[in-house]
């Protein structure tokens, strides 16, 4: 590298770091900023009406600019999410050690990250099901502004029961954002690029953790905000950005007599899109084997991606003794990387797969194949952590671990897509809600479990290992799904 291209690295960097402190200086007025969007988001709600509408028009290859810009907008909004899921993860050490610590042994810590997903499991069918009844815009810009508030108040938690009520909190936000996020973005892309503009917002999830694997630099050098000045400053730059929200983001139009109810066809509507009962919804889904099936799927799935963000770190500092300023980076960079540029190879993979073969479960072979092949890989980094005299390196370990995050990739861009020809579209949010409960069910039964091991003095690699093997599982499923009919 060139004295000049370091120069100028350390220029971005430098330049980073000091927007960081200027945030971090109006980091205090992100509760009063945040009751002002509240009330912006609840006057536009009255002016265009809190109702989800039908949506009309055939299912187009060029779906307009304001589809597009839907995606980046909440590109922005789920990358806020998943910086602060795994930040708490890359700050353990600081957060439960260092000089401002809040006392707690591992298990609480884990505890912490359960009570996250316990209520975000358990709330996002409900945030699906209020999601496919009432404007997404409206519930996602609340869950935006719930997210800054409990971001800030992260930081400023004085005690365990302070910061393990603030977790539960994030639970709350979150479980509204992605089944409406997916739902949106899904409605205005109802064509062959369906799996390509999903698989874009989910690449903002990866691309939130790798951020959030230099959060340590962001605690310490060069920024030096301490951990709780640096949940505070993500508070406020998520309720700026609300503003972003609320200008650019927009419901589909409604159609005026017709709907696109599958991918390739328009069917006509006797009632608004929102006028259905929970039964109606709960029926539809549970009739025959399919949403079960990927019920169970997601659910095994999740347990090796929920330990991965949240012990990931913390098992690298036990095989390899590496710091926590080094081990946070690495956690989180080489496994989003794979995820990065899995969910957008698996969504072009998938569109064209479908394109050539017009069969609606081609997108579901794509996180199929990711999850046969990326098991064993996770079981093999493993076994040194069992015991087993084995020997790799910190960069064979962090390779094969990786195929994981592949995996994963292929079916965050595919599930929706995969889900939508499965179930009635009407009801794809609280479908994907539901989906969400049992996957993030299984990562608060697992983080649990890792802090509970932790304290135990069982290795960390144990419950990775049994993961591993449950994904081979996960990916046969995907090739059993029902067949469905070409609309």
């Amino acid at each position: 590298m060139t004295t000049t291209t370091t120069e100028e690295l350390n220029a971005v960097q430098q330049a980073l770091a000091d927007f960081m402190v200027w945030c971090a200086g109006l980091a205090p007025s992100t509760l009063v900023l945040s009751i002002v969007i509240a009330v912006a988001a609840i006057f536009l709600g009255v002016k265009n009406g809190f109702r989800n509408k039908p949506i009309g028009g055939a299912a187009s290859d060029s779906p307009g600019k304001w589809a597009w810009i839907c995606v980046a907008v909440l590109w922005v909004v789920v990358m806020l999410n998943y910086f602060d899921r795994q930040l708490l993860a890359v700050l353990n050490e600081s957060i439960t050690e260092g000089n401002d610590k809040i006392e707690m042994t591992q298990a609480q810590f884990g505890s912490v990250t359960s009570a996250f997903l316990i209520v975000y499991a358990a709330l996002s069918p409900v945030g699906g099901y209020l999601a496919d009844r009432f404007s997404r815009k409206f519930i996602i810009l609340c869950s935006l502004v719930v997210w800054s508030v409990v971001t800030y108040m992260t930081g400023a938690s004085e005690s365990y029961g302070e910061l393990i009520f603030w977790r539960a909190m994030m639970g709350v936000s979150e479980a509204f954002y992605i089944p409406a996020a997916l739902a949106l973005i899904t409605d205005y892309h109802r064509g062959k690029t369906r799996s390509l503009a999903t698989g874009l917002h989910m690449s903002g999830i990866y691309a939130g953790q790798i951020m959030a694997g230099f959060g340590a630099a962001m605690a310490g050098s060069p920024c030096q905000l301490g951990w709780r000045l640096t949940f505070e400053t993500f508070g406020f730059i998520g309720v700026a950005y609300a503003l972003i929200v609320i200008f650019f983001l927009r419901d589909p139009e409604a159609a005026p007599a017709s709907a696109a109810a599958g991918e390739e066809k328009t069917v006509e509507v006797a009632a608004p899109a929102a006028d259905f009962t929970l039964g109606d919804v709960l029926r539809n889904l549970f009739t025959g084997r399919a949403f079960a099936m990927l019920l169970v799927a997601y659910a095994i799935a999740g347990f090796a991606n929920w330990f991965l963000m949240n012990w990931y770190p913390r098992l690298l500092i036990d095989m390899f003794g590496i710091p926590e300023d080094e081990a946070g980076p690495q956690a989180t960079t080489w496994i989003n990387f794979a995820k990065y540029g899995a969910v957008l190879a698996a969504a072009v993979i998938a569109d064209a797969w479908y394109a050539k073969t017009k069969n609606p479960n081609s997108r579901a072979y794509v996180p199929g194949i990711g999850f046969c092949l990326a098991g064993p890989c996770v079981v093999v980094a493993m076994l040194p952590a069992l015991g087993l005299p084995i020997e790799f390196g910190l960069a064979t370990t962090l390779a094969l671990v990786a195929t994981q995050g592949i995996a994963q990739g292929s079916l965050d861009a595919t599930l929706m897509p995969v889900l939508r020809t499965q179930i009635d579209e009407r009801f794809a949010a609280t479908g994907y809600g539901m989906l969400n409960l049992t996957s993030v069910g299984a990562g608060a039964l697992i983080s649990w479990l890792g802090g509970y091991l932790k304290d135990a003095n069982v290795g960390l690699g144990l419950p990775l290992s049994i993961a591993g093997m449950l994904m081979v599982v996960c990916g046969l499923m995907f090739f059993f799904l029902p067949s469905k009919k070409q609309s």
